[in-house]
């Protein structure tokens, strides 16, 4: 179960991040965004380096494929606390399936039009409000695991603490539709999303090597 969850946690980390740069080069050379470091410049969103033809046959595919393997690694770290006796709540992985459903339906939704960026902006905020929450609950319950460095294992509890703090107080800001400040916007979900999977990271660094 630890070889199978640790490369979960690889591809959880690696997957969308390679989609997302890829696609972006990809939008960039086809002139259908700036080019740009968007993590310090904001000059595009993450939708948009994948929302037009025909980059969009890469991303969607791709980003579908990551949501089953998130499905997968949140399955896999359920029944790895189960099986170090640590009792979680099933409660907890609902959350979780719920953060990919409102992904999917924020990939399905990735297009031009007024439905499709309500539908669009709701599937994000939703997914990564769910996410954040999953990766909190389970880090809470991390500490306690005999497989996890222990020390780790608090770092990214307080990581994953932080890191829901800072979105709620980021989130007035980011459903404020003042043109001036989407590039901030921008900006501020480039890195959030980094931070993000950067969770999926540590936790792979944090398994200890035998089990």
């Amino acid at each position: 179960m630890n070889v199978n969850f640790k490369h979960l946690c690889i591809i959880c980390f690696f997957l969308p991040l390679l989609t997302i740069i890829i696609s972006f080069i990809w939008s960039a050379n086809l002139n259908l965004i700036n080019w740009c470091i968007p993590n310090f410049d904001g000059c595009t969103s993450i939708s948009r380096v994948g929302r037009y033809e025909p980059v969009v046959y890469f991303f969607k595919p791709l980003m579908l494929i990551y949501a089953i393997f998130l499905g997968l690694f949140w399955k896999n770290y359920y029944e790895l606390l189960n099986f170090d006796n640590i009792n979680i709540s099933k409660f907890s992985l609902l959350i979780a399936y719920c953060s990919i459903l409102f992904l999917v339906l924020y990939i399905i939704f990735l297009g031009e039009g007024k439905l499709y960026k309500f539908f669009r902006q709701i599937g994000i905020f939703i997914y990564i409000f769910f996410t954040v929450l999953t990766q909190i609950i389970f880090s809470n319950k991390l500490k306690s695991l005999s497989y996890f460095n222990k020390k780790f294992g608090y770092l990214i509890y307080y990581y994953s603490l932080i890191l829901g703090l800072v979105g709620l107080l980021l989130f007035p800001f980011m459903i404020m539709k003042i043109i001036e400040i989407t590039n901030f916007k921008n900006i501020v979900s480039w890195n959030y999303f980094l931070l993000i999977q950067i969770y999926f990271l540590m936790i792979f660094f944090g398994l200890k090597k035998k089990l």
